[in-house]
């Protein structure tokens, strides 16, 4: 289970820092700002869920919207397609996987 959040966490990190990078040498952005949000909203309740201080009511489970997620993967494969070197989890966390 840890496994699958770890890459969610990883994947939700790159494609933002992607589309900043893509923001900074004047190209367009791949998400809006509402949409940011959203990713972002999804990695909170991720990492709500990794935290084993949480009691059960206070784990968040929240998923972005099909529409984003749909960009989301359409910007991962971007990632993947043009070898952008990206963040690994291992950056944040000292737990192995």
């Amino acid at each position: 289970m840890n496994k699958a959040i770890y890459q969610r966490l990883e994947d939700l990190h790159n494609v933002l820092a992607y589309c900043s990078e893509l923001q900074s040498y004047g190209k367009i952005y791949v998400f809006k700002t509402l949409e940011r949000v959203c990713i972002n909203q999804e990695r909170g309740s991720l990492l709500s869920q990794l935290n084993n201080d949480n009691f059960p009511h206070q784990v968040r489970t929240y998923k972005v919207p099909p529409h984003i997620e749909v960009k989301v993967k359409f910007t991962l494969e971007k990632i993947q397609a043009t070898s952008w070197g990206g963040f690994n989890q291992n950056y944040f966390t000292n737990e192995q996987y």
